[in-house]
């Protein structure tokens, strides 16, 4: 099967970079998007625009959907599956849940569709840059159909095997992981500034040594600028995402004591009124709070 004819779902801070380099690579796209104002901002002679996700996804091979929520992907996928050709693939690359992922998973063999769970690392830069790290799992056969759009999208793909939910799982790990770093150097970071240290010659020291990773220096290097990405990692989300992760540890008797921890401060942010902010500004939040106590 040609994978040459693709609908793209969803074109916000991530998947519209990742549609330009398909659009690009050469693909033909159908583009659909709720606010049709970001489907305009996408052309070529390889691109199509629609209103509606039923008329996109009609004679394409795969169906990217790069949405926000577990919702959100179900919502899409009942109007698309009945509208799709026997054998095309619906490549999630959403961040949800390993109940979701079965779900969709059994949607769409139903209706003779193969699904393929494709979730991404990486931030808005790292998707326009084509530097994403793809987590893939799925039927073998459906994956190398979409191993060259895939691969358009990303320096690295990593296999989980047959049983999309696998690929899932493995992001909510990481992602957790990301989120317990950035409390970690959020933390840090104000005890240094409270004793006059130099916070960028702090995490240079830190990443030249016993905590070299580059989501250490990343997150580091934000936490230390401290200034907000309207196009980076909401905090809402965050928190959307630290719940899925703090839901399949509880489903496997898992107890996350850190993450709750930072569940908390993801729910006082989005309280306050600030998820919408960028991740990284989690240390600005904590700051102001400890202030706001000492008063």
């Amino acid at each position: 099967m040609s994978t040459s004819n693709i609908a793209f779902i969803g074109l916000g801070n991530m998947g519209h970079p990742m549609a330009k380099n398909l659009i690009t690579a050469g693909f033909q796209l159908h583009l659909y998007n709720r606010t049709q104002g970001k489907v305009q901002k996408l052309g070529g002679e390889n691109v199509q625009h629609f209103t509606s996700i039923e008329e996109a996804v009609q004679n394409v091979d795969v169906v990217v959907t790069m949405l926000s929520d577990d919702a959100a992907v179900k919502e899409v996928q009942v109007k698309m599956l009945p509208h799709l050709r026997q054998g095309a693939v619906h490549v999630s690359m959403s961040t949800i849940s390993a109940a979701t992922a079965l779900l969709l998973e059994g949607s769409a063999n139903h209706f003779g569709v193969d699904y393929i769970a494709a979730p991404v690392l990486g931030r808005p830069p790292a998707a326009a840059a084509k530097q994403l790290f793809i987590l893939c799992a799925g039927n073998s056969m459906a994956k190398e159909k979409v191993q060259p759009v895939l691969s358009a999208l990303s320096q690295r793909i990593f296999d989980y095997g047959v049983k999309p939910f696998t690929a899932n799982i493995a992001k909510l790990l990481v992602n957790y992981q990301i989120f317990i770093t950035t409390g970690m150097l959020s933390e840090v970071m104000l005890v240094a500034e409270r004793n006059e240290i130099d916070k960028a010659a702090l995490l240079e020291m830190m990443t030249s040594t016993v905590l070299g990773s580059p989501i250490v220096k990343n997150y580091g290097n934000m936490i230390v600028a401290e200034k907000d990405n309207p196009n980076g990692f909401a905090t809402r989300l965050a928190s959307k995402d630290l719940k899925l992760a703090l839901d399949t540890a509880d489903a496997s008797n898992v107890q996350l004591p850190l993450g709750e921890i930072m569940q908390s401060h993801f729910k006082a942010m989005i309280d306050a009124g600030f998820g919408e902010q960028d991740l990284p500004m989690l240390i600005s939040f904590l700051r102001e709070r400890k202030a706001g106590r000492q008063s």
